[in-house]
């Protein structure tokens, strides 16, 4: 009998170059995660603009707000329940700690999800991709294989910019300052739909608060050939496999690593 692969995806990529140990310790061993309320916030607003693009826009920008107090309030009750109801055991966000950036993040991801609205109105032109099955480009669900390694995601949004297609990731936090996930996309989006590799991508910032919601300059993608692609996922494969997972302590990395008080390189 076949043994069946594990599916990889760009956030596994991510958290292994990050530190081998935490993703063993998350990932294999899932033992306990501090809880934070940014990753609520983040779902929430990507929920509301899905939600909103799938109405072909004509939801109401109450509406679309009403999508993530719903999604909100159920991300934080469910970490509440199953991480710590105990607000005191969650991250803080600078000065604000537990219930006050709780609350603080309900009302900026309000406001991002407002900004988000606004700017797409006011770029009207950059209309969603359609692929060849009929299926709109929003939250895009893809399931490729990459020299025997499974790979899986979703694709917040793939548009018609200058009569190319681009892929987009929506960000309410931090800029990833690198291409590799829209890379991954691009060459997603040529390996399930057989259409030509997008050439480009962006990261949309929905802006954190008193900043402007805008899409990064557009990344050139045109460098990431499938096989370098691939040789990425590879190399994960193979150190999981040989149980390699190198740790990499660093007091500001630790500070903010979920497992960090499981961790016995921990540096916070």
């Amino acid at each position: 009998m076949t043994e069946t692969r594990q599916h990889r995806s760009v956030s596994q990529i991510n958290s292994f170059q990050k530190c081998g140990w935490a993703y063993k310790l998350e990932r294999i061993d899932k033992v306990w995660q501090r809880p934070a309320a940014w990753l609520g916030q983040g779902s929430a607003v990507h929920e509301a603009a899905e939600a909103w693009e799938k109405s072909n826009r004509t939801m109401t920008l109450a509406e679309a707000q009403d999508i993530f107090r719903e999604s909100y309030a159920l991300h934080i009750n469910k970490a509440c329940e199953e991480q710590a109801s105990n607000l005191r055991f969650w991250f803080s966000s600078g000065q604000y700690h537990g219930e006050v950036d709780i609350e603080r993040r309900y009302e900026i991801g309000l406001e991002q999800v407002e900004k988000l609205i606004n700017w797409h109105l006011a770029h009207a032109d950059q209309e969603i991709w359609v692929a060849p099955d009929g299926t709109r480009a929003i939250e895009l669900a893809f399931d490729i294989i990459l020299d025997d390694v499974p790979v899986r995601g979703y694709i917040d949004a793939v548009r018609v910019v200058g009569g190319e297609l681009q892929v987009v990731d929506y960000k309410t936090g931090v800029n990833p300052g690198d291409d590799f996930q829209l890379a991954v996309y691009a060459i997603a989006i040529a390996e399930q739909f057989g259409v030509e590799q997008p050439k480009s991508g962006v990261y949309f910032m929905t802006g954190k608060k008193g900043k402007p919601a805008n899409p990064t300059y557009p990344y050139d993608l045109t460098s990431w050939t499938r096989e370098k692609v691939s040789a990425r996922f590879q190399e994960l494969e193979s150190k999981i496999a040989l149980g390699e997972f190198e740790p990499k302590p660093e007091p500001s990395k630790c500070r903010m690593c979920s497992v960090a008080l499981s961790c016995e390189f921990s540096a916070a």
